[in-house]
């Protein structure tokens, strides 16, 4: 674990110090963990920088560093379009004042290039992550949600169809329906293993996005 965040006296902590406290000390732990099964210690599957710190000297700003397969982006061709595989990924997340609060949700937004209905791939608002939970600054910790990321860029997770709550992205969405899924391009990660203990705990959604499809999925079938 990270020497520094010894350094505090838990004790002496309240409120929304004592929660990023224990944020810190969460995320750390998870990462940590993968560093310990990584075949690579240098190169583990999550891993965090801090990027901003309050005046005690807390987190509220995080990079996050994801290696693992997922998808980019995809080819400038006639449909349909092979996806495009990259293996690192940074995302930052950024803990507002009134975090955590209904109304103090973390923002999570990818620095890099990701190809997924729920998070913006181009725009102004491009890499903006939505995780469809009410209220996810009191009811989830910043773990969770890592993990839950982590999910989303093996396509485990993820919400492509157009009902609510709507994906983040449309044309993604759309690719993922109409070419993705029937060529099977979206599979490509569902039978990876969660790293031993730090499997993400229920977290109440609005709804959450559904489980990918099946391996048998055909077209006429594409229902999440």
């Amino acid at each position: 674990m990270n020497d520094l965040i010894n350094n505090f006296n838990r004790k002496e902590l309240s409120g929304r110090d004592a929660r990023l406290w224990q944020e810190w000390k969460e995320l750390d732990t998870l990462c940590d963990k993968r560093k310990a099964v990584s075949s690579n210690p240098r190169e583990p599957s999550i891993s965090y920088i801090i990027r901003k710190k309050n005046v005690m000297g807390l987190p509220v700003e995080y990079e996050i560093w994801y290696r693992v397969k997922s998808i980019v982006n995809v080819e400038d061709t006639p449909i349909p379009r092979k996806p495009i595989f990259g293996y690192l990924h940074k995302m930052s997340i950024v803990l507002p004042n009134n975090y955590p609060s209904a109304d103090g949700n973390p923002i999570f937004t990818f620095r890099t290039d990701i190809w997924h209905p729920n998070i913006r791939s181009s725009g102004s608002f491009k890499g903006h992550v939505c995780l469809t939970i009410k209220e996810m600054g009191v009811l989830a910790s910043l773990k969770d949600l890592v993990l839950r990321v982590e999910r989303y860029l093996k396509y485990q997770l993820y919400h492509a169809q157009n009902t609510y709550p709507y994906p983040e992205d449309q044309n993604v969405a759309e690719w993922v329906r109409e070419e993705g899924e029937p060529n099977g391009w979206t599979r490509f990660g569902q039978n990876d293993a969660s790293t031993p203990d730090d499997d993400d705990k229920p977290i109440p959604t609005a709804p959450t996005p559904q489980d990918a499809p099946p391996q048998n999925t055909t077209k006429k079938s594409l229902t999440i």
